[in-house]
């Protein structure tokens, strides 16, 4: 059974919320794996805020328990409100300063991990050998 033929049998108030899944995916329910949720995510992402994406993949999550489908997906998911991120759809609605001060806080960000990485590199060198 696909999402499409499931969405038409479930009794649910969120069953509308199938519908963009229907229409990306054909794939069988019992087929259904994390990278479909990814890339459901990913190019969702370019149209609609997080918070709609998110509905979305709870609304299939919701089916696929009810069958007893699911478990093996979920642990793998972590929504847009978890990952605390923005979709490139609401990233392009902001304005074009506070596009560039996001760019810019991530690429110090990124400094910053890189830099923590080559200090701990840098401790286990001058510890190695030593008795702890």
């Amino acid at each position: 059974m696909t999402i499409r033929e499931a969405a038409e049998h479930w009794e649910d108030s969120r069953r509308s919320l199938l519908q963009t899944w229907a229409d990306s995916f054909g794939v069988r329910l019992n087929e259904l794996h994390i990278g479909h949720v990814r890339t459901y995510k990913e190019e969702r992402g370019q149209h609609v805020p997080g918070a709609q994406i998110d509905a979305e993949v709870d609304a299939l999550f919701a089916l696929l328990q009810e069958i007893g489908l699911g478990s093996e997906v979920r642990p793998f998911y972590q929504s847009f409100a978890q990952a605390e991120e923005l979709t490139p759809a609401e990233l392009n609605a902001l304005s074009d300063p506070v596009r560039r001060h996001i760019a810019r806080l991530k690429r110090e960000i990124s400094q910053l991990h890189a830099e923590g990485e080559n200090m701990k590199i840098r401790v286990r060198k001058a510890t190695w050998g030593r008795d702890r």
